[in-house]
């Protein structure tokens, strides 16, 4: 059984970085309030600011249900625990994952990867944050279904960015 952790400073960002972000986006817009009666123009950033604090807690809330903070793999299953407001364990049994996306599934190099169990309708998630996320990745690719690891390696392959050759 391998067992994979993020480190303290991405634990801590993707834990409680909403809880410092939004209270300062929330005075921003509370004083930005106080200024619309005399600028007009106040408007504009009052409301981006209110456009970004939806999304960042919309994200936040994803990120609260789907990334475990441990997670652990053998050769049968990915068992994963800790996560944010819910003491809940979660096991998914790697023959029965039926898709993997985001991130690196997805030929990116960063972002949040995810593994969908089908049988069980049970979704985690995780970034390339994590210690050893590439280690991980690995052992995920190769225990899931042949077809879904050659879907992800030739869409890998299709947008991985091809050097230019230079000609003399």
């Amino acid at each position: 059984m391998q067992t994979f952790t993020y480190s303290f400073f991405w634990r801590f960002i993707y834990r409680y970085g909403n809880l410092v972000i939004t209270p300062l986006l929330l005075l921003y817009a509370l004083s930005l309030v106080t200024l619309i009666d005399k600028n007009l123009i106040v408007l504009i950033p009052f409301l981006l600011s209110l456009f970004i604090l939806y999304f960042l807690n919309k994200s936040y809330i994803n990120f609260y249900k789907l990334v475990p903070y441990k997670i652990e793999i053998d050769n049968e299953k990915i068992i994963c625990t800790d996560f944010l407001f819910r003491n809940k364990t979660i096991t998914i049994i790697l023959k029965e994952i039926e898709s993997i996306s985001g991130g690196i599934f997805d030929g990116r190099n960063r972002g949040l990867m995810k593994v969908y169990d089908g049988k069980n309708k049970l979704c985690i998630g995780f970034f390339d944050r994590l210690n050893n996320s590439s280690k991980l990745v690995t052992l995920i690719l190769s225990k899931v279904d042949k077809k879904i690891y050659d879907k992800v390696i030739e869409h890998i392959q299709s947008t991985k960015i091809k050097p230019e050759v230079k000609s003399k």
